[in-house]
């Protein structure tokens, strides 16, 4: 039986959507056979979807090699759906108070969406050098901070998909690239409500982050700071906890939460 939803579902327009996230994904420009190797087509029908969404300006290509990207017009798109989350308008006060009292730090926020933790927002340290993280951004859940507040409360299973979609990438002799072991800190994070990272993502990088929760008691997004080694320490940054702790409490108030699950 054919779901309702379904039904009404355009497959081209599907198809466009499914090369954008493709070329979302890819490392580097996209071509004609990528889309027909990811979408099962052929390249008549790969060539005309990748010409319609050049003119409708989301992709461009290059005359010179036939290579595909998507172009700058999305970002109108990617900034509109940040200035619609509600969980930003109701966090970015807080995140300058945090960073009010730890001036030398980032102050950080993060939520989970589609098996990525994307950032959503940030108040930059007044000092340098500093670590640009953009909104969008996309961080790996099991060695940053926010990534494993986020992922904390996910069950064994979708930590196992997790695993085996991303990958438990090293990028320093501190991040954990043991399943077990990282199954073992999700949990700690969970029970504590604190996910830390210590040298595990940057070199010389700590942060600690905590949990906001929702109307519902789930995790809806998380806070945090972050500062190197050359403008905090990681003792002075796991001091930072119960502001961060208190500061999450009075967002998810906020957000709904009365304390009650």
């Amino acid at each position: 039986m054919i779901d309702d939803t379904e039904k009404y579902n355009i497959k081209s327009v599907i198809r466009c959507f499914q090369i954008l996230d493709l070329a979302t994904d890819h490392n580097g420009p996209i071509s004609i056979p990528d889309v027909c190797t990811a979408l099962n087509t052929n390249n008549n029908m790969a060539f005309r979807l990748l010409n319609s969404l050049e003119s409708t300006g989301y992709m461009s290509k290059d005359k010179s090699t036939g290579l595909y990207s998507i172009s700058l017009k999305s970002l109108k798109l990617s900034r509109r759906a940040l200035q619609t989350q509600v969980i930003r308008k109701v966090t970015m006060p807080y995140l300058e108070l945090i960073w009010n009292k730890y001036p030398k730090a980032n102050a950080n926020m993060a939520t989970y969406y589609q098996g990525e933790v994307l950032m959503l927002d940030r108040v930059d340290t007044q000092t340098t050098p500093r670590t640009y993280f953009t909104p969008g951004r996309v961080l790996p859940f099991h060695c940053s901070g926010l990534g494993k507040v986020l992922t904390c409360s996910l069950s064994e299973e979708e930590i196992d998909i997790l695993i085996k979609e991303k990958g438990l990438k090293k990028f320093t002799e501190d991040t954990i690239t043991d399943p077990i072991k990282l199954k073992e800190e999700l949990k700690k994070v969970k029970k504590e409500g604190v996910g830390r990272d210590r040298n595990e993502f940057i070199l010389g990088d700590n942060c600690s982050a905590v949990p906001i929760l929702g109307h519902d008691g789930e995790i809806v997004a998380g806070i945090s700071i972050s500062s190197l080694n050359t403008n905090m320490s990681a003792d002075e940054v796991e001091s930072a906890i119960p502001l961060l702790k208190d500061t999450a409490r009075k967002i998810s108030y906020v957000m709904g939460y009365d304390g009650t699950m």
